[in-house]
């Protein structure tokens, strides 16, 4: 056993020169933040510091030269996107977070089925690369460049999550991210899984983005669900998250997050492919997911009908919380 005390010293005390030469180097290599003062970064590596290090006769490793860094408080970090680029109210937010999770429990009380949509970011098809391994018995060889002119095409993957019962549904689109699109993959959703889990409902609340094919304030959109209430037959409730909280919807870390995991490291050269792995989703804490393809092409640039400023409010009701993030749209009348 080694008494205490023995071993080498620590190079600050074989070096005394070490602490006011390092601060030295690092003041000559070093910048700060215009906006924060706290914030201070270096352009020096743990391998460029020993070296500089050496030219005044200190000779450290690299390891050495990485802790010393560490000591002066500069670290390896990655960039934060956390700053919000839009004007958010955090009182205003707070309070729909709130009011969602009160419908929420609301609803699991009622019965009522509570559903989160989105659309998953577009994916190219053909013989491109994607990140991340999977099982074969062979690679794939795929070009070595991502230029659009390669792609074969590309999918939209619009996804239905329900809250309450784990169970998804992923409709892959071939066309375009519209609220037509939305609205018609949300009624492929409904008649193909969950109508018959849900047989005696005649109300759904739905929990979407404020922004994209979906946003709140899109009066397309909105006319396009007094189309789907018509054909669902049933009065719908939205509730939109807060703008720049997507990232809440659960729909986000639910179910994309293992539509991601299945497409990982696969070479997506068709529909059909994308499907299959999609359609195969079984997790062990029991998400089960149905996927369907919906080829039908979709125009942009809609604009809503004339006459649906004068009607609209005979179909749709504002809540008397954040209006123009909740609101009840039925196309039998808000009244009945």
């Amino acid at each position: 056993m080694r008494r205490p005390g023995g071993g080498r010293a620590p190079i600050s005390e074989r070096k005394p020169q070490l602490k006011s030469v390092l601060h030295e180097i690092l003041e000559a290599h070093s910048a700060g933040s215009p906006t924060d003062e706290r914030v201070r970064w270096t352009d020096l590596k743990p391998l460029q510091l020993a070296q500089r290090l050496l030219e005044h006769g200190i000779e450290v490793s690299r390891n050495t030269a990485a802790t010393l860094l560490d000591q002066a408080g500069f670290r390896r970090r990655a960039l934060c996107k956390e700053r919000i680029t839009g004007d958010v109210d955090p009182h205003e937010r707070d309070r729909q977070f709130r009011y969602i999770g009160a419908l929420r429990r609301l609803a699991g009380q009622r019965g009522i089925p509570v559903l989160s949509i989105d659309t998953k970011k577009k994916e190219p098809l053909g013989t491109l690369h994607r990140p991340g391994q999977c099982y074969s018995s062979a690679p794939q060889v795929v070009f070595d460049h991502d230029f659009s002119h390669l792609a074969d095409g590309r999918l939209v993957p619009h996804g239905v999550d329900d809250v309450h019962a784990n169970v998804g549904f992923i409709t892959l689109g071939t066309s375009r991210e519209t609220s037509a699109f939305v609205c018609d993959a949300f009624a492929l959703a409904w008649e193909s899984l969950f109508r018959a889990m849900y047989p005696a409902a005649t109300e759904l609340i739905v929990l979407c983005d404020c922004g994209g094919a979906n946003a709140a304030r899109s009066l397309r959109f909105k006319e396009d669900v007094i189309e789907l209430t018509r054909r669902l037959g049933m009065r719908v409730r939205i509730a939109h998250y807060p703008p720049y909280t997507s990232q809440w919807n659960p729909i986000e870390h639910r179910l994309f997050s293992q539509v991601e995991r299945a497409w990982s490291g696969v070479m997506l050269d068709s529909p059909e492919t994308a499907l299959q792995r999609v359609d195969n989703i079984r997790t062990q804490t029991g998400l089960r997911v149905t996927a369907r393809l919906l080829d039908k092409v979709y125009e942009i640039g809609r604009k809503c009908s004339d006459t649906f400023r004068d009607v609209k409010d005979r179909f749709i009701r504002h809540d008397d919380v954040r209006g123009q993030w909740n609101y009840v749209i039925d196309a039998n009348g808000i009244a009945c």
